[in-house]
């Protein structure tokens, strides 16, 4: 018998939540969330307790089993409705349980989406927005030109400098670098908060000693330092974290349906076979774990495939 393990996050916090299943996306699953191992092993080891605590309520169970009605609900069409949205299929082959389950966890997984996508984005917009005020390409370049440059590590060009360099300084920078490429662009908001070199551009520069100085007095990029800078990088950071976040939540909506799919094709070729829905309703359980030994899957939940 095969065994489905999911891992639903109600109240989800800092962490993505993880999906495992036995067979046969438990190599895959690790992939999609690669900062997860620890916890995607420790949630598969928590899974077995489940599944036994699972398989001992079968054991004493002493329902009768209703009697086998035949129905004539194609796999093919329930794979395909739970493929499109899943529990779609298990609703349709007559398992409402089953398509509760997959439909929450697409609407838990479509809300964290639009929640740490709309997040991501917006940090962005404004952090980008600090930058083209607080940062300027047009003193770096004049830095970058002199001899005070030479004292400085320095590994990376400028992206977007050709249309810097060829607009007037009192061009807003959004207007600069428009016709810049987009991920040139990307990368620019990138480096000038990355790396040390390219300091001289912010406008609270400080030398070792607090003092602040100009672009042009900054001689070793290494010993200055600036506040704008800092914070500017910290908000990129957590921009970059929920899009981040964004991305595996997309991954885990696609597995959701995937295994949705599956099911639901299982469920409907059961019906065939003469199962009915009471005894759908019947073999479907769930065993559900609150809190976690590590604190970072806040639920688990150890669901069974139909035969």
């Amino acid at each position: 018998m095969k065994t489905l393990v999911l891992p639903v996050v109600l109240l989800l916090g800092l962490t993505i939540p993880s999906i495992a299943q036995v067979n046969p996306l438990d190599s895959t699953l690790p992939r999609i969330l690669p900062q997860h191992t620890v916890t995607f092993e420790q949630s598969l080891q928590r899974s077995g307790e489940l599944l036994a605590q699972m398989s001992v309520e079968d054991s004493a169970s002493t329902t009768e089993t209703p009697a086998q009605v035949a129905s004539d609900k194609s796999p093919r069409r329930a794979f395909l409705y739970s493929a499109l949205v899943p529990g779609a299929g298990e609703f349709w082959a007559g398992s409402w349980k089953r398509a509760a389950l997959f439909f929450t966890l697409e609407a838990i997984g479509l809300w964290k989406y639009r929640s740490w996508n709309g997040d991501g984005n917006d940090l962005e917009d404004d952090f980008r927005a600090r930058a083209d005020d607080e940062w300027n390409p047009w003193d770096y370049l004049g830095w970058r030109g002199s001899r005070n440059a030479r004292f400085s590590s320095i590994t990376h060009a400028l992206p977007c400098s050709v249309y810097v360099a060829s607009a007037p300084s009192s061009t807003p920078v959004p207007d600069a670098i428009a016709d810049c490429p987009g991920r040139d662009k990307q990368q620019y908001y990138e480096l000038i908060g990355k790396y040390d070199q390219f300091i001289s551009g912010w406008d609270d520069v400080v030398d070792a000693d607090g003092n602040r100085v100009t672009a042009s007095q900054v001689d070793s990029a290494e010993n200055h330092h600036s506040d704008l800078r800092l914070t500017y990088e910290v908000d990129r950071d957590n921009s970059n974290k929920l899009l981040k976040r964004a991305t595996n939540a997309l991954g885990l909506i696609l597995v959701n349906h995937v295994i949705s799919a599956i099911d639901a094709a299982r469920v409907a070729r059961a019906r065939q076979e003469g199962q009915s829905a009471a005894v759908l309703r019947q073999r479907t359980r769930f065993a559900v774990s609150v809190g976690g030994q590590t604190g970072r899957t806040p639920m688990l939940m150890a669901f069974r495939f139909v035969d």
